[in-house]
């Protein structure tokens, strides 16, 4: 349940890591804002039936952290809860120059999460998606469906290990937009396979209390918001 800020820094959980190794990754979409047709399909319109973000994620110029006494892990352009058990990776990018998702990961179950910049007109969340399904190589299945936070894309993508045996990654991305950003919750192992199972709803809580932080800054639409771990006061 979201709570009221008292910030602390839970760093115990948190590890840094870069790109380099064996975890699964977050793929930045290459991300142009596509022209209007004036048509909204029916994705698009589910998307803007209801507010998805009624019970989170919160902008952080939505709620109050004055008195909170909830501790939390300030990253910056995420603010998280804690979750017993949960484990928090930080990524970084292949030139480690930013730090651009995070990982939340249980023994079966992950979800990587990443902040991009937005336009202010809204609905960049159907531009990210498109050009996601675009870029996804070795897909085995690629569909939209109705989430917990509107349209949802599930992916199959065929994967080859190190010693050549073949296998699939199952994958389900949230694509949940706030003022002039958009947080890409990506569900990855059993979480991504049941779409109501115990881990799905666990994580669906996780992505909830996430408070985004944006930022003021100018940043081309797409562009990813990097992740600045605060000091703790």
């Amino acid at each position: 349940m979201f709570g009221r800020k008292k910030r602390t820094e839970a760093e115990d959980a948190v590890e840094e890591i870069d790109e380099s190794e064996d975890v699964d990754q977050v793929d930045e979409p290459d991300v142009s804002v596509a022209e209007d047709d004036g048509e909204a399909d029916e994705w698009t319109e589910l998307d803007l039936s209801q507010d998805w973000r009624a019970d989170g994620p919160f902008d952080i110029d939505e709620v109050d952290l004055s008195a909170d006494e909830v501790t939390r892990i300030d990253l910056g352009a995420m603010i998280l809860t804690p979750e017993q058990g949960m484990t928090i990776t930080l990524v970084a990018s292949p030139d480690k120059e930013i730090l651009h998702a995070i990982v939340n990961s249980s023994p079966k179950s992950a979800v990587q999460l990443t902040v991009f910049a937005a336009p202010s007109a809204g609905n960049f969340r159907a531009t990210m998606r498109d050009e996601i399904i675009a870029h996804t190589e070795n897909a085995k299945i690629i569909e939209k469906g109705k989430g917990p936070f509107g349209t949802e894309l599930r992916r199959v993508v065929t994967t080859t290990d190190d010693k050549g045996r073949e296998g699939f990654t199952p994958m389900r991305d949230w694509l949940i937009e706030g003022p002039r950003w958009v947080l890409d919750a990506r569900l990855l192992g059993q979480a991504a396979l049941e779409e109501h199972g115990p881990d799905a709803i666990l994580l669906e809580e996780f992505v909830r209390n996430i408070i985004v932080r944006r930022g003021d800054a100018a940043m081309v639409p797409g562009s990813v918001v990097p992740l600045n771990p605060r000091e703790e006061k």
